[in-house]
């Protein structure tokens, strides 16, 4: 019986789950081409994707330099944090063109100066969605 309640290999796995033994994530292409296209838009940004609860794109970054942040914390300065995700309210990416992307968070200034609404769409057409949002906001003085 004390062999039933020991865990011997880490935290209890799905494995239905797609990124179980090596997986790649599913949306791993969608976040080569964001991160590809945003490249240099911001100071600092990452872009990241798993399929650990669900498939998703995951876009953070702040349009202040790192060292501009005051008490060094990223949601002091004028950070961002978008999602792209499967349409519909699909749990995994099944593949197609169309993604559903929403702006998780952003600094209250930036999101009572310029809304911006959740839809669904095409890959060129959300990242150039974020593209016209971020560019709406001017360039940090303290570059």
């Amino acid at each position: 019986m004390e062999h039933l309640l020991k865990r011997t290999d880490g935290p209890v796995q799905d494995i239905d789950r797609p990124d179980v033994h090596g997986t790649p994530p599913k949306m791993q292409e969608i976040c080569n081409q964001v991160a590809e296209a945003l490249e240099g838009i911001a100071p600092v940004l990452k872009v990241r994707t798993d399929d650990n609860f669900c498939s998703s794109v995951d876009v953070t970054g702040s349009l202040d330099p790192r060292d501009a942040w005051p008490m060094n914390i990223l949601q002091n300065s004028r950070h961002f944090r978008f999602s792209l995700e499967p349409p519909k309210g699909a749990r995994y990416w099944q593949g197609g063109d169309k993604v559903t992307i929403e702006l998780q968070g952003a600094h209250y200034e930036m999101t009572d100066a310029h809304p911006f609404r959740k839809s669904t769409t095409t890959i060129p057409k959300a990242i150039e969605r974020i593209k016209k949002w971020l560019g709406l906001f001017p360039a940090s003085d303290q570059s």
